[in-house]
């Protein structure tokens, strides 16, 4: 019982210090380019005035996405949530979300290191399973559209953070059966409520899985369960510096799960991961 309170207590610390610090440091950023400013706005040039003025707009965003995403968890937890279920096109949807995730990609790198004309791309994006013009079996599924959009944007999103610079992100989709794809599935919690799931309905019920691979830093197994948790995120020394809170997985995995859905990954550490989502096909 002692070790447990004294576990609680620590990870209490532990979200207090999170918080402050993932919270102070676009602060900080508002607070000092502000200042500036106001002190030397006369003597700052046009050019420098404006590169000021870019870095509190993106501070403040950034500040608004994690007070966003604080308020968010609390609601996905405290309150019913009624979805807004329809016919929506999976593949169309993919591509929004991955030319979306890829210009705010592309557009903050070019901020950070001045070169707004450069025409590289930080990131590759390769679609599997959706031919243009063509119409296949897990195209259309019943789905809250907004919500799925923001699970399939922080999934891309947390890929990205783990992935070198000029790395590829793989998307794709897939119409599978239950008994397909359990012999694939790591033993995850995951894995135990997709085994449920069949047990209640029937194993060769038609899914639709939709996979996000990246190539970055990957995971340890024993943490495959915990990256779902909220505040919880993998070790980053092995990486660039990443911030936020680590609530985009735990969000997600909340949405799917109202969807009666499932969501899990699989990784090797140092070969990167895969993000899978399976879903009930319309």
């Amino acid at each position: 019982m002692r070790d447990m309170i004294e576990e609680k207590n620590r990870s209490a610390i532990d979200l207090l210090t999170t918080l402050s610090h993932e919270l102070r440091t676009p602060l900080t950023a508002i607070k000092g380019y502000t200042s500036t400013l106001v002190r030397h706005e006369q003597r700052l040039r046009k050019w420098e005035r404006l590169e000021f003025l870019q870095a509190i707009q993106q501070a403040s965003e950034q500040l608004e996405v994690l007070i966003n995403q604080i308020i968010e968890v609390q609601q996905l937890e405290a309150e019913p949530i009624i979805l807004e279920q329809r016919q929506v096109n999976l593949c169309q949807l993919i591509k929004e979300v991955v030319a979306d995730v890829r210009d705010t990609a592309q557009h903050s790198l070019r901020f950070q290191h001045s070169h707004p004309t450069d025409p590289h791309p930080v990131f590759q994006f390769e679609i599997t399973g959706c031919t243009e013009g063509q119409e296949t079996p897990h195209q259309f599924i019943y789905a809250d559209r907004e919500r799925l959009r923001e699970v399939l944007k922080n999934i891309l999103e947390n890929a990205l953070l783990y992935s070198p610079h000029g790395g590829t992100i793989e998307v794709g989709v897939r119409t599978i059966s239950m008994d397909q794809i359990l012999p694939t599935m790591p033993p995850t919690n995951a894995r135990d409520q997709v085994q449920a799931h069949g047990t209640a309905t029937a194993y060769n019920q038609r899914m639709v899985e939709i996979w996000v691979r990246d190539h970055g830093i990957g995971i340890e197994p024993q943490h495959l369960n915990e990256i779902f948790e909220v505040f919880h995120r993998v070790d980053t020394r092995l990486t660039r510096e990443v911030r936020g809170l680590g609530l985009g997985l735990a969000i997600s995995k909340r949405i799917i799960e109202l969807h009666n859905g499932t969501i899990w990954a699989e990784s090797e550490p140092g070969k990167g991961s895969v993000f899978h989502i399976l879903l009930a096909a319309a």
